[in-house]
This record gives structure tokens, sequence and C-alpha cells, in this order.
């Protein structure tokens, strides 16, 4: 169980800690010439969220900090630095517990107890992490060993690096503690989220049929069904104003739709994930010239399992989508193809 902040630094059981970070595997991920000008020291809340315990010294890049703990807990040191021409950040997570803790060349952290026991376990993992038999028996036998939840969830997030759809099936041989701990309540909810919409995208592979949705535009509701099966292909594209590489697609589609309007083709712009008044405002500087609305309550990003934008489908004439992943030239090039010009 975590404890309060103020247990967490003067509860009566607290013992002291140390952590001694060197920045070098920080900077190394920068340019030549970034420094690092402060660490946070952070750990778990209940709730999900970090607090603070304190800030760490950095001084000839090695960054210092000393405190008191009652027990072991899920933290993360969060690195700000300055770097040529702006400032960057970065993040990782370790068990923050009583003892000296210090990191090695690859930001592992080790020198007390829980610390150890995940590297000895990452080690192990590494040897065995092309087998799921293997992996699933690993983390039962260390969590039949290390009955510390933070330091259980800190292995599991390890595992959770090997692959969705394998970590989700081991959530079943998390014990309660691990299970409900907000870290791993937090990475569930993602991964059964990218799942989903992994799930979603399959779903609407090339020969699937397509998947209604609903949107508004200017008070006007629209449903993708009242532009497909009407004897015309559409090519839809998921894009948002607030995304640069979508902008770059549209003088694309512009192009596509301008020859190829009068031939059979329909365009449909929905907006995910944007605010009516910023899509409007991209519309109109973009010159769009086709049919745009906004999406409702998450309803084509649900359907389409759409996470990353610009997503751009050619759909048929009889609902089967033909075409997925446009970009570029390619969307000219698919609607030639379909059209048979």
């Amino acid at each position: 169980m975590l404890l309060t902040a103020a247990l967490l630094v003067v509860g009566c059981t607290s013992k002291s800690f140390t952590l001694t970070c060197d920045m070098s595997p920080v900077l190394a991920m920068y340019q030549e010439g970034s420094t690092v000008d402060s660490v946070l020291v952070q750990y778990m809340l209940p709730d999900g969220e970090y607090a603070t315990l304190g800030r760490a010294e950095v001084t000839e890049n090695i960054a210092q900090y000393s405190g008191k703990i009652a027990e072991p807990v899920f933290g993360k040191l969060e690195f700000y630095l300055t770097v040529p021409g702006g400032t960057g950040s970065s993040e990782c997570n370790l068990i923050i517990e009583p003892g000296n803790i210090s990191t090695d060349e690859k930001l592992s952290f080790y020198g007390s107890k829980e610390n150890d026991a995940v590297n000895a376990a990452l080690d192990k993992l590494a040897l065995c992490a092309d087998d799921p038999l293997a992996v699933q028996a690993l983390f039962e036998d260390f969590q039949s060993k290390h009955g510390d939840v933070a330091t259980t969830a800190c292995f599991a997030k390890a595992i959770s690096q090997l692959g969705m759809e394998r970590w989700a099936g081991m959530l079943g041989s998390m014990s309660d503690g691990v299970r409900n701990h907000p870290y791993i309540k937090n990475l569930s909810k993602n991964v059964n989220k990218a799942l989903a919409a992994q799930r979603a995208r399959d779903a609407m592979s090339p020969g699937a049929q397509y998947k209604d949705f609903q949107g508004t535009w200017e008070g006007k509701e629209y449903k993708l069904s009242d532009f497909v099966s009407h004897g015309k292909y559409v090519l839809v594209d998921f894009w948002a104003s607030w995304c640069e590489p979508c902008r770059k697609e549209i003088p694309n589609i512009i192009r596509t739709y301008n020859k190829y309007k009068g031939k059979g083709l329909e365009v449909i712009g929905v907006a995910v994930s944007d605010k009516p008044e910023e899509t409007a405002k991209a519309v109109k500087k973009l010159g769009i010239n086709y049919t745009v609305f906004n999406e409702t309550d998450n309803s084509a990003s649900t359907a389409y399992g759409i996470q990353s934008i610009p997503q751009i489908l050619l759909i048929g004439p009889d609902g089967t989508i033909l075409k997925q992943g446009l970009r570029g030239e390619s969307i000219g090039e698919a609607v030639k193809e379909a059209l048979g010009l």
C-alpha cells in the first residue's frame, strides 16, 4: 500500500535513501552540448498521479538526492534539459526504497534490495523473451518471491514491452495487489485501448465492409453512409487541424478530388479529436473544397481504431474497403486504379 507524502518522508518507520544518478546515458539521447538542468524525484500515488519527493542536485552531470522513505514505492525520475536550440525532457522508472541507489551506463538502478531484484529478473527475461511460457513462469516465480507490490509492478512494466497481447494475457496470473497497483491499472487501460484499436484496424483491412459513424458540421448531422453505397468511390481522410502531417496531405487530396470528382469520386474529411472552430479555420486556410465534418463522441476513431493521423482510406461503391494507409502520390494512384482510368 502506498503511503501519504507526509508519512513517506517523516514517518516513524522511515529509513534513509540516497540516489546517485549519472546523467551520461540521458545526455547520449540528445545532441552534443545538451545539459541536464534539474531532476525531479517522484513517486506514484494510489490514484496513479505522481507526487514530488524533491529535486536532485546536479553537479558535473551527476544528480544526487537524499531523503527518507517508509517502504518501497514505484517512482520515477523526470529530467529537464537544455538542448541546442531549446529544451527537452525525459523520464525513467525505478523503485524508491531505503538504501544507496545508483545507476549504470544503461540507466538501470542498483545497490538497493528491490532494484537489484528487478535487475536480476530482467537479465533472466532477456534470455527467454521469445518464449511466452518461460516468461510466464519467470513472472510467477518472481511474484511469489517478492511480496512488495511496487517491485513486481516494476518488473511487469518491463514485460509489457514484449507485446500487448502477451502482456494482457498475464493479467490473470497477477496477484490482486499487483493488478490493482495504480501503474498496472493505468497500463492495463492503455493496453486494452490499444488492443481494441488494433482489432478495429484489423477488422477494417482491405476487403472488409466499412463501418458507419456520425459527425456534425455547422449544426448539420452527417453519417459516412450518406456518401457510401451511392455508386461512387469514397476517399475518407481522418485528420485534425492541429496535425501537421495531416495538413501536408490536404493538397494531395484536393488535387485528387479536383481531378476525379466528375468521374465517380467523393471525398470526405473527418476531423477527429478536434475543436469545430479550429477545424473551420483550417478548412478555410487550406482551401478544402470537399465535405468535412467533426466526428461525434469518438465514433469514427472507435470504429476504425484511429490512434494516429492522418489515416486515409478508399471505399468502393459497394461499401468494401479497397485501400488504407494512403499517403502522398499513392492517394491519386489508388483512385485512378479503382476508377479504371
